[in-house]
């Protein structure tokens, strides 16, 4: 029974983690554009597997609670940050 809780907490702790290449990709934003970038997660198979993910969508929030939208895509030295959309709404689109 112990081992079924410590495996439990273990998973839902992973879960609501960020994975490096996330993290990297905000610090992209972050460097590029300044304020603080919320990106979306790795995409994830059915089992929870990860997938190779290269291009990541990152919200900069600004002024009156909108937010400045970026797709940040991961090239073999750095990653590209282009601006999508400006003064939009901050919710992420799911991964």
């Amino acid at each position: 029974m112990r081992r079924v809780l410590l495996l439990g907490a273990v998973v839902l702790l992973a879960a609501g983690c960020t994975d490096a290449r996330q993290r990297a990709a905000a610090r992209a934003v972050e460097r590029t554009v300044g304020g603080h970038a919320r990106c979306t997660k790795s995409a994830r198979m059915l089992g929870g597997s990860p997938v190779e993910t290269t291009v990541f969508i990152c919200n900069v929030k600004r002024s009156g609670g909108l937010c400045d939208r970026y797709r940040t895509t991961l090239t073999p030295n750095s990653f590209v940050v282009k601006l999508q959309a400006r003064h939009v709404d901050c919710v992420l689109p799911p991964s």
